[in-house]
């Protein structure tokens, strides 16, 4: 790389933040300047049980200004630092409790207050006067946050939908991912402090069912150092028990693809398209345990996305199942338990890399099952509470499986040569265990530093069969020396942080971290990288914040996800490697007094070497595969809407990146290739726009939706060269430009008993605009969904 390069790339961003903060004065309003501030702690309990209140949400406002949010610890507390003194609104809320808003003065003589909430007799409402407290766009670290209340996906839609309905930077996938920041789907979450890394792509909800997730933090950078694994994005999920006492609710849904009675040719044969579902929910609290389970069934006749407009072969059953238990052990210790069970069991309706001769795509019948589960058991315990001397220790357990079993049709064409040059149709039967534990100790020393430290161990066990099986064709076909690859496979990773944080000024604060990693996997030698970060934030005021981030990245493939197969097919059979990244970042957030938060970021990443996977047609079936050399750059604007004064509330996402691949490709189920100069990678998207508008008055709510995409991959099939530049769309190697436009509104009745009843309306492509999703390169093509539409109706006891 040369210098000139190497300067405009990396110190871009310290240009981009320069002008920021030299050009802010003219669009931002005068606020307080920073001074002397305080700690105030806010403790908040639940009025039933008389127990301290977790994830409640504490906000203060100066006017109709929001200055700060926090959200309270398993203790109850909301710890707020650096508070300028003065007069401020707080407002406290829960989910299914009353609001409690209070005007305190907070200085020296008033740094603890605290406040018990009681259950409301509604549901869950949100009125005029009521607003996400916690904003979307944390104001100091640039963090997007998705909280439950103001959240109306339709039934059908899976965790990863809310991914990317939620998040900068994020582009719809085929199959149900999604890819973040221009990488193919390597985001891990974390449940209750817990990592639980991706399982089987093609579960309907693979962690959590979005309808039970109270509060998520989205970080798609400046990650500290505590944070390794999969890290396109980290997804940190807080599950709630309802409060109050015995709950029950009941859904059930039901919608179709072809509203205009079937006159249509989506369906073949001609016919309408059924989805439906059911849930079923309980929650009660029990001294000091508190618990709640739900179990949901879903079944659809366009279970997977088509490559075709006409939907053929397409029907699949999803079952989900989650639990979750919080146990006060006393007033410093708290455990808290979640568990998780998906089966998915569906038809394939076409595999692209199977289909050749006289072979119709209608003729396939492959199918495919798969299962995928966690648990995870923390404690957290308190040790000392005191201002500005706080300390904490938290210690996980989790535990994750999973498996894929795909069977071919008899009648599907063998094109995949397992055989050195004979072809085949091939199966996948395969399994895989995680047990790890993860903990972390935070001390802080004084209001100016701050260290923590923890560990986090995994290892993985499993199982694969992969190859090829006979199949009647025409004729009948017998694969007698192709060879099964049958794996017993095994592995581990080892991380170990210590971070700080250093405050030696109001207007500043770093953050410095080391972090040790440690991959052991099959058919690859031991990996190992010790990863410096570091952040430097600025603290321009109560409305502007901005960051400076450098971090060493070492992201190992999921130990599952290796296989065999690469060495039963062609010449291929390296092992993959881990992505090493070095990644930079400048962010600037701005809050106007009118109730807009923004966020604008740069980001550039170069791995040595990137990770991308192939995958078999529209299958769950791939493996990982190793590119030489991967760039991605990108800018991202986040805009956010939310007021006191008004019902409606909405969010701006928009990114613009480029990810593209250099030199060899190797692993796979292919021959060894090569990107040369320059390639797009499967899964660049230039622009990407998520546009959201809600009214949500008390009893009522409407969403409206439009998701914008300049279009993935199609393979280049006209050859052309690529340009590298962040404006060079290489339109010519992507699919047709889209917007699809999705509808929803429902009314929530109240009943005898404070019950209540809500019916709700979703449409989904409301233009019915036809395109492809994706073209086939790397994995099958992928065709958007046709106009549908679902009526969903919930009780609630």
């Amino acid at each position: 790389m040369n210098f000139l390069r190497f300067v405009r790339q990396r110190y871009l961003a310290l240009l981009a933040l320069t002008l920021f903060s030299f050009f802010s004065p003219l669009f931002t309003e005068a606020h307080t300047p920073p001074g002397q501030g305080v700690t105030f702690t806010v403790v908040v309990y639940d009025g039933t049980n008389n127990l301290p209140l977790e994830l409640a949400r504490v906000a203060l406002y100066r006017g109709a200004t929001f200055v700060k949010g926090k959200v309270t610890n398993p203790e109850g507390k909301a710890v707020f630092t650096d508070v300028v003194p003065g007069t401020y609104k707080m407002v406290v809320r829960a989910v299914a409790c009353n609001d409690a808003t209070d005007t305190i003065i907070i200085d020296k003589t008033h740094i603890f207050d605290s406040v018990t909430l009681s259950e409301t007799t509604e549901q869950v409402t949100v009125s005029g006067t009521r607003d996400a407290n916690i904003t979307s766009v944390e104001p100091l670290t640039g963090n997007q946050v998705f909280e439950s209340e103001s959240y109306h996906a339709p039934p059908t839609a899976r965790m990863t939908k809310l991914v990317q309905d939620n998040v900068l930077g994020a582009v719809r996938a085929p199959t149900g991912e999604v890819h973040i920041r221009g990488q193919h789907g390597e985001f891990t979450y974390y449940i209750d402090g817990a990592p639980i890394p991706l399982g089987v792509f093609g579960g309907l909800n693979e962690v959590v069912d979005p309808k039970v997730i109270e509060r998520a933090t989205f970080l798609t950078g400046g990650f500290p150092a505590e944070y390794g694994g999969q890290m396109a994005a980290v997804v940190d999920v807080q599950n709630r028990v309802p409060t109050g006492a015995l709950h029950l609710d009941f859904s059930t849904y039901g919608g179709t693809y072809a509203p205009n009675g079937g006159k249509d040719t989506l369906m073949s044969p001609n016919r309408l398209l059924n989805m439906n579902g059911q849930s079923l929910s309980l929650s009660d609290h029990i001294g000091k345990l508190g618990w709640f389970i739900s179990g949901s069934r879903q079944e659809t006749d366009r279970r997977i996305d088509a490559p075709v407009s006409t939907i053929f072969h397409d029907h699949g059953f999803d079952y989900f199942l989650y639990g979750k238990a919080d146990y006060l052990l006393s007033d410093k210790d708290f455990l808290t338990l979640n568990v998780n069970y998906g089966i998915t069991n569906t038809q394939v309706p076409f595999d692209s890399l199977e289909v050749g001769g006289t072979n119709a795509p209608q003729a396939e019948d492959d199918q495919q099952y798969t299962t995928n589960a966690f648990q995870t058991l923390t404690y957290n315990r308190s040790i000392s509470s005191e201002s500005d001397h706080e300390s904490n220790l938290m210690i996980a357990t989790y535990a994750r499986e999973g498996s894929l079993v795909y069977t071919p049709g008899g009648i599907d064409e063998p094109t995949i040569d397992t055989n050195k040059g004979n072809a085949d149709v091939i199966s996948e039967d395969r399994s895989f265990t995680t047990l790890g534990i993860r903990t972390k100790y935070d001390n802080r020393l004084s209001h100016e530093f701050m260290y923590a430290a923890g560990i986090n161990l995994s290892t993985t066990t499993g199982r694969e069969d992969f190859g090829p099986v006979d199949s009647t064709f025409g004729k009948q076909y017998s694969s007698v020396t192709g060879q099964h690859a049958i794996t017993t496979y095994m592995g581990s990773d080892f991380g170990a942080f210590i971070e700080s944080e250093i405050h030696p000024e109001e207007w500043t604060q770093i953050e410095v971290g080391v972090r040790y990693d440690q991959h052991i996997a099959p058919n690859v030698p031991m990996e190992t990288q010790i990863s410096p970060r570091v952040r430097w934030n600025f603290l321009l005021g109560e409305n502007d914040n901005a960051y400076l981030y450098y971090g060493r990245m070492f992201m190992p493939t999921n130990i599952e996800g290796l296989s065999q197969l690469a060495s039963n097919v062609g010449s291929a059979g390296s092992g993959t490697l881990t992505e090493r990244d070095n990644f930079y970042e400048a962010v600037y957030t701005h809050s106007f007094d009118f109730g807009v938060h923004s966020k604008l970021a740069y980001f550039d990443k170069d791995a040595t070497p990137g990770v991308d996977d192939q995958t078999i047609g529209s299958s769950a079936i791939k493996t990982p595969i190793n590119i030489a050399e991967v760039h991605t750059q990108g800018l991202e604007l986040g805009l956010s809407y939310s007021s006191q004064n008004t019902p409606f509330s909405g969010y701006l996402n928009t990114s613009l990146i480029h990810a593209y691949g250099t030199g060899a490709l190797t692993g796979g189920f292919l021959a060894i290739s090569n990107d040369g100069s320059a390639t797009d990678l499967d899964h660049d998207q230039r622009l990407s726009v998520v546009a959201s508008l809600d009214y949500q008055p008390t009893d009522w709510f409407a969403n409206i939706t439009g998701v914008y995409g300049s279009g993935l991959t199609n393979g280049n099939p006209s050859n052309q060269p690529y340009g590298t530049g962040l404006l060079d769309f290489n339109q010519f190697a992507h699919v047709t430009p889209s917007w699809i436009i999705n509808l929803g509104g429902g009314h929530t009745f109240h009943l005898n008993g404070g019950a209540t009843i809500a019916p709700s309306l979703y449409v989904g492509n409301i233009l019915d605009h036809e395109h492809l999703l994706k073209g086939a390169y790397f994995s099958g093509a992928s065709w958007e969904e046709p106009r549908n539409v679902i009526l969903r109706v919930d009780v609630h006891i």
